[in-house]
């Protein structure tokens, strides 16, 4: 951007060119610098939020949870080894944990790609997202989460686990009802409850597919 000039009076020569003073060109400038820190701010603040998600809710599910159903069982229920005796309800526990897996990573797969969003609460997506699993429930993550817990709960033969899968479902699904749907109607208005009545809150109807 070149430099303005104007003329000015001198006592001694008469007129001088002289320059203009630039600080209503500097008022606007800093304004615009403050606005930009600000947004890296907030898009470094972000990417630390979804990391630290990736990072503690998988902890919580594959470590503490089983941990903790472990340590309850050592209180009250005194089974011998760590992992259920019949190989049969290994895999059927290794099943389950690969279904519920597979919903998890799939809803954070169309939240990245479709939902421009997270599944960090805070930074919801911000488109709506009626594909996927989403066709057969409204909460495929969290119905993916209950299944890693239930199947974790029949490797490791912990009926205290199971406990704590059961409370996670009440938990959840209370917080669907109460807080996100009531949300999501907001956020999305009319196509939101059109869904909501078409598909279900957790478990699909198998009785009923939607396209």
């Amino acid at each position: 951007m070149g430099t303005k000039w104007r003329l000015h009076q001198s006592a001694q020569h008469g007129y001088e060119v002289a320059p203009v003073p630039r600080s209503g060109m500097s008022q606007t400038v800093r304004p615009l610098a403050a606005r930009e820190r600000v947004r890296r701010l907030n898009v470094n603040k972000n990417k630390v939020i979804e990391i630290a998600t990736y990072i503690v809710v998988p902890l919580l599910i594959w470590v503490v949870s089983p941990l903790l159903g472990k340590f309850i069982d050592s209180l009250y229920f005194q089974y011998p080894n760590t992992f259920a005796a019949p190989i049969s309800i290994i895999l059927l526990g290794t099943f389950i944990i690969s279904c519920g897996t597979t919903l998890v990573a799939w809803t954070i797969f169309l939240f990245k790609t479709k939902g421009q969003g997270t599944p960090n609460p805070k930074l919801p997506p911000k488109v709506f997202i009626v594909s996927g699993p989403y066709r057969f429930s409204r909460n495929p993550m969290a119905l993916g989460g209950l299944l890693v817990l239930l199947g974790e709960a029949a490797i490791y033969y912990s009926p205290s686990l199971l406990g704590l899968a059961i409370l996670y479902g009440v938990v959840i699904y209370f917080n669907a009802m109460l807080v996100e749907e009531p949300e999501l109607r907001k956020r999305f208005g009319e196509p939101y409850q059109e869904y909501l009545n078409r598909v279900p809150r957790f478990f699909p109807n198998p009785w009923k597919w939607h396209k």
